[in-house]
């Protein structure tokens, strides 16, 4: 990333807002500091991605929550998928889509749940690295500084943060590496806090043997891209790496108490409140559950199916309607039996439409 292409993503829509807000921060922290007459940049960027992994703390307490309760739905959605297996029409893709909806309701989540979370972490993400990567576009008191002020504000043991770190004995070395190090023990904190998810599908196991792949693989990119950028951006990543293993493990001890099902209990509970509000059912009554299916099968019945329905049906009424009548017209039946008083009724009924005819 370049510095005109961190500014050009600080006007992208949405980006540009959040940018603005988090600048604003930045400014508020490095005013805080000049106040008592401490002026370093790599100080302000570490309280800065202190605060901003603190915001973000909620969200992702609640994506991983997402994920272990999704490693419990795993079995019923892959049992759904394996169902669909190699059916890619349109009716057989809305009816999985359709089931995999009510195994969502039947746990208190939408399929969406897992998504907004990671959305917003990754939108505020793009929103940082222009305010991290140009600090004079959002805090403009930098102007008022000399170059040689700016020089030592720049400057972190001894590195001069707006140098790309170099191979050697130079201490700018260890950022690189620290990165990619604090990176890999957060992305295996993660790892262990979801568990093995394997669910014996092929396809599910080879997205989540990739993603293992790049959790091993992202720390190596992260040590390359830090000899390629500023050393103030690997510090931002080292601090945010450090901040994210503490917080992983509060998570992990969090999630290691956490019942499953009190948390599905509240999640039902919260979205049948919900529903009441719009005046629906709620989500795990089983006969509106099932009256569910049957409308969703109707509607998405295809017509041929249902006109050979409907032909069976009428040959089938017809056959029953056409034995009933030889039987009924049968000269063999016992005098005073069923058979006979119904032949009875039908000649007199017979001879009366004749009469009327007359």
């Amino acid at each position: 990333m370049t510095l005109l292409a961190a500014s050009s993503m600080a006007d992208w829509p949405i980006i540009k807002q959040i940018a603005y807000l988090l600048g604003f921060l930045m400014r508020g922290i490095f005013l805080l500091f000049g106040h008592f007459g401490i002026y370093n940049i790599a100080l302000c960027i570490i309280i800065f991605t202190i605060v901003t992994r603190l915001i973000l703390y909620p969200l992702t307490v609640r994506q991983q929550r997402f994920s272990k309760l999704n490693s419990v739905m795993a079995p019923e959605i892959q049992a759904i998928q394996k169902k669909y297996e190699g059916k890619r029409d349109q009716v057989s893709m809305q009816r999985m889509q359709m089931e995999q909806r009510l195994v969502y309701d039947k746990y208190g989540v939408s399929m969406s749940a897992g998504c907004w979370p990671s959305l917003i972490q990754l939108i505020i993400l793009f929103a940082l690295y222009p305010v991290v990567y140009d600090l004079e576009r959002y805090i403009p008191e930098l102007a008022n500084f000399s170059a040689d002020q700016l020089k030592a504000m720049y400057t972190f043991c001894g590195i001069y943060l707006k140098d790309r770190p170099t191979l050697g004995l130079h201490a700018s070395v260890l950022i690189p590496i620290l990165a990619g190090v604090l990176q890999f023990i957060s992305t295996q904190l993660m790892m262990s806090a979801q568990g093995n998810t394997s669910t014996g599908n092929s396809t599910a196991d080879s997205m989540q043997s990739s993603m293992k792949t790049m959790n091993y693989v992202m720390p190596v990119m992260s040590v390359v891209f830090c000899f390629t950028f500023p050393a103030f951006i690997g510090v931002y990543w080292i601090v945010m790496s450090a901040v994210m293993i503490v917080q992983q493990l509060f998570i992990n001890r969090h999630l290691k108490n956490l019942d499953v099902n009190e948390m599905i209990r509240k999640n039902v509970e919260k979205k049948n409140k919900k529903r009441a509000r719009q005046g629906l059912p709620p989500i795990n009554d089983k006969a509106n559950i099932n009256a569910k299916k049957l409308k969703y099968d109707m509607q998405t019945q295809p017509k041929s199916s249902l006109a050979e329905k409907s032909q069976v049906n009428t040959e089938a009424r017809d056959a029953k309607i056409k034995e009933s009548t030889e039987y009924y017209n049968s000269k063999t039946v016992k005098p005073g039996s069923l058979a006979a008083k119904a032949n009875m009724v039908k000649e007199y009924n017979e001879k009366h439409e004749k009469n009327k005819r007359k």
